[in-house]
């Protein structure tokens, strides 16, 4: 009688230390931007590319120089790079209405006349929740090797909430998306 009274007191202790948090998912949202109206050409959109420390699946928080710290709680929708990628191509696609933006390896394989292609470079809250985004942007015909380079760098407040910071990630991926449909259109 004593082995069960403790086995099902130890079971009592493990489910309620096990109390559900509250786990909420975010993802980066197309904000509108200056419409371009393009050129009718197809452009691909390639996968971005991301620092390791940008893989995590928690939403960033502020930090210092040398912090990657995150919400424990708030997590991304999805991967960081496959939800940039599509963003961007609808914040292209809503910029240049005349052209079609499509994803490069999505479920249309149409061939593309232009590409784009993305590396982020940094994409974080600062100690004081402003956001940086420093990131190589690069454009070229798809019959041609030779590539048009951009760095770009903006920052924005994002504050020190969650919603706030991918609300300030959001305006920033708009502002890398009108350098972009600048140079497409």
């Amino acid at each position: 009688m004593k082995r069960r009274l403790i086995l099902s007191s130890s079971w009592t202790t493990i489910l309620v230390g096990c109390t559900p948090t509250n786990i909420r998912s975010w993802q980066i949202a197309s904000v509108p931007g200056i419409i371009r109206g393009g050129t009718g050409k197809r452009i691909s959109v390639r996968s971005v590319g991301l620092p390791s420390a940008m893989s995590q699946t928690s939403v960033p928080a502020p930090g210092g120089a040398y912090a990657a710290n995150t919400f424990p709680n708030d997590l991304w929708a999805s991967g960081l790079a496959a939800m940039l990628q599509i963003v961007m191509v609808k914040n292209l696609a809503q910029r240049l209405p005349l052209d079609t933006v499509l994803a490069d390896g999505g479920a249309i394989g149409a061939a593309p006349q232009r590409l784009v292609e993305i590396q982020v470079l940094a994409f974080t809250p600062n100690s004081i929740g402003e956001i940086l985004l420093s990131a190589q942007l690069a454009t070229r015909p798809a019959t041609s090797q030779t590539w048009k380079f951009q760095n770009f760098e903006a920052r924005a407040p994002g504050g020190n909430s969650p919603e706030t910071i991918v609300a300030a990630m959001s305006t920033l991926w708009g502002e890398a998306a009108d350098n972009l449909a600048r140079v497409l259109g």
